[in-house]
This record gives structure tokens, sequence and C-alpha cells, in this order.
């Protein structure tokens, strides 16, 4: 627009995932591409920021595998029916009575656990936006290096994010934003979007030039996030170039020389 600087035109054009935790959802919406995308949305729109969460983790083969097969004893079937009771619970908005259902849970050795945890983790943060109780019980789950230990580690760097600082994020996350896997890209992505946050777009426009290749562990959400990020991004500076009369610095911080004639060079 006219009259806007170049910083300004950048926040125009994006809204970087790090600014909120309504953001979050759509950065996991690209964990679980091959999923009934269309069913999470709508879940998402009716139960809040965790809905994706719910959606992934029980329609995916993640969870609904180990949510069928815990099903096979009494023991079983009785967590999952307290689940489902804390679960309607949280949809009725009794928040209170779902935080105490699913917390007896996520503190069992069930291996509904993690995903209980992750529902606690909605209870607090809906029910009296206690962001660190939804923290610490989505480090319940983290704690299993599993594909939902490693969501539940996600999910819990982008609440750090609204106060942490980049560098703690990125070592809390240690190294899962190495992974060729799309935790690893969702991971990047969180980093190089609090960098713009933070003005270091020379680190940013890193990130995302990796983010926008090819590769099957990037998803395709992602890389279109990146491409379009690039786009938003002030362009890189200029190499700094000698003003006019004065010699060129070299590399080794020494004034330039003319080339050696043959002349100059020993025999």
């Amino acid at each position: 627009m006219p009259g806007t600087s170049p910083g300004v035109r950048v926040r125009e054009r994006i809204d970087w995932p790090v600014i909120g935790v309504s953001q979050v959802a759509d950065i996991f919406e690209e964990v679980e591409e091959g999923l009934r995308q269309d069913r999470a949305e709508r879940l998402w729109k009716k139960y809040g920021v965790f809905a994706y969460i719910a959606a992934a983790l029980l329609i995916g083969g993640v969870a609904a595998n180990e949510y069928l097969q815990h099903r096979t004893t009494q023991s079983a079937e009785q967590n999952a029916q307290a689940f489902e009771t804390a679960r309607n619970a949280l949809a009725d908005q009794e928040f209170q009575s779902a935080a105490e259902g699913f917390e007896a849970l996520a503190d069992s050795d069930a291996r509904i656990a993690p995903l209980a945890a992750n529902f606690l983790a909605e209870a607090r943060l809906q029910g009296n936006a206690d962001r660190a109780a939804a923290i610490a019980a989505l480090e319940q789950a983290a704690a299993q290096d599993t594909p939902i230990g490693k969501l539940s580690r996600l999910k819990a760097a982008y609440l750090k994010s609204e106060t942490a600082s980049r560098q703690d994020v990125e070592a809390y996350l240690g190294s899962l934003a190495n992974e060729d896997t799309q935790f690893g890209a969702l991971a990047l992505e969180l980093l190089a979007s609090m960098a713009v946050a933070e003005g270091d777009f020379d680190y940013a426009r890193e990130q995302f030039g990796f983010l926008r290749l090819d590769s099957p562990y990037v998803p395709q959400g992602v890389r279109q996030r990146a491409i379009r990020a690039l786009a938003a991004l002030p362009a890189a500076a200029p190499a700094t170039q000698p003003a006019e009369g004065q010699p060129e610095t070299t590399a080794d911080g020494g004034e330039g020389q003319a080339p050696a004639t043959d002349g100059d060079q020993q025999e």
C-alpha cells in the first residue's frame, strides 16, 4: 500500500504462527496430512485451539490404533469409558469435571495416558487460560519418544513461544527440529517464524528457503507458507560497496591490491 514501509508490509502479508495460540491449529493441520482434514477443520471451529489434536489423534493411526487395542481388556474398557465421559464434559464446557477425568487417566500407566494428557492440557487452557498447567500436561506426554510424544512437545513449544526467546524454544525442542520428519519441518517453521518476530530476517530467510524445497519430509502446507514468507520478507541487504575513491576492502580486512604483473613475480 502507498506510504507503508517495507517492515509494515511484512506484517500485513503474513500472520506468523508464533504470534498467538490461535495460530497453533493451522500449524498442526500438517502433522497428519493424509487425514480427513475437512472433519478436523469442523472440529477446530467448534471446539477451539486443541481440536485439531483431538481429530488428528483420534482419527489418525497414531491414537486410534492404541485406543482400539486398549479396549481389549476389562480395565481398558473402564479407562475408555472414563475418557469418553471426560471428553463429553469438555464438549459441554464443564472444564473442572473434564480436567479431573483426564488428569486421573494422564497420571495412570494406561496406554491412553498420553492422549488424556493432551486433552487435560486443553481443559486447563480453555477452562481458566492456565498456560503453565497446559504445558505441564503436554510435557507428561512429551516424555515418551513416540509420535504422540513428539506432537506434545511441539505443542508445548508453541505455547512457550508466547513468552520465551527463540534460543530457549530451540533448546527445548532439542533434536526435533533436525529430524527428517514432518515434526521436524513444523519445528523448523516455528523457529523461522520466531526469527521474523525478533527481526532476524537472515536466519528466517535461510530456514524458509530450506522448507520451500520439494522434500518428502516437508508437508505441502508448510512448503506453501515458506514460499509466501520468502516473498514477504525484506530483501537481503546487498554487500557493502566501498565509497568512491576508497580502496576496496578484502576478505582479510586488508586493502585491495592490483594483481601482480609478470615483472612483479619472483623467479
